[in-house]
């Protein structure tokens, strides 16, 4: 079965899967069960949706809890991992179907399974020819690459990074972290202790910060490697304004192999 790059709208998610075309189908279908127990949770508690702090709701059912969970160890709201999460169950449906080598790209927040090297892009430069990405080898298991920002993208943070990225055993997980670390970036100064706070946090693999060009490492990241960009390649909603991203969000990444 060949390769896909598979990219699907459901209501506000736009993904892109990337998988054997076999697998496309599983994927869909957890996206919409997610986003099914996810609206639920939301119509009956619009605090849930609302927060920016930790929540714990009654009775949640297992996607609710878990997006609950990654955000209380990070001190964010659960809707700040809602892409993560996504992604997450979604590649795990694949994967339960035999797949080892796919991933899915939640609009930038992307879990993956990897059996042979690939290269993930992290834009962050409105108007930029390159920019840097990991170097990924093969996994073991799903892993979550996930990033936040405060300058670029629609998505709300905190702080001011150019750009906040995390990498953990999960996407969910990942998620919940680009948020809480780019909460914490507030100018060049604030790079020494942005990680302070999420180092001891058990699925933490790493992260990055960069604001006003100046970058911060945490952890075990892969090697970066500087790569045209090609915002064709973007995994942008067909409802976005034009020019909210422009081929240059923070929040936009693809992988190749």
């Amino acid at each position: 079965m060949a390769f896909v790059h598979a990219k699907v709208e459901i209501a506000e998610t736009a993904a892109t899967i990337g998988a054997e075309g076999t697998f496309v189908e599983s994927a869909v279908d957890a996206i919409k069960a997610a986003r099914k127990e996810i609206e639920r949770q939301v119509r009956r508690d619009q605090f849930f949706l609302a927060t920016m702090e930790p929540y714990a709701p009654e009775d949640p059912g297992p996607v609710v809890k878990r997006m609950c969970e990654a955000a209380s160890v990070t001190g964010v709201g659960p809707m700040a991992t809602v892409a993560g999460t996504i992604a997450q169950v979604a590649l795990e449906a694949m994967v339960a179907k035999g797949c080892t080598h796919g991933w899915v790209d939640n609009g930038g927040d992307v879990a993956l399974i990897l059996d042979k090297t690939a290269t993930m892009e992290v834009f962050h430069e409105p108007g930029a020819a390159t920019a840097f990405a990991l170097r990924l080898e093969p996994t073991d298991d799903i892993l979550g690459v996930c990033t936040s920002s405060g300058r670029l993208g629609h998505s709300i943070s905190l702080g001011d990074s150019d750009v906040a990225l995390a990498m953990a055993d999960s996407a969910i997980l990942a998620d919940a972290l680009a948020t809480a670390i780019g909460n914490h970036v507030h100018g060049t100064s604030s790079l020494k202790t942005c990680f302070d706070p999420f180092k001891d946090i058990p699925g933490m693999i790493g992260g990055l910060a960069m604001v006003d060009g100046e970058v911060a490492l945490h952890g075990r990241l892969p090697r970066l490697v500087e790569v045209e960009h090609n915002p064709e390649r973007l995994t942008v909603h067909s409802r976005m304004p034009p020019g909210c991203y422009s081929g240059s969000s923070a929040k936009a990444q693809e992988v190749r192999t």
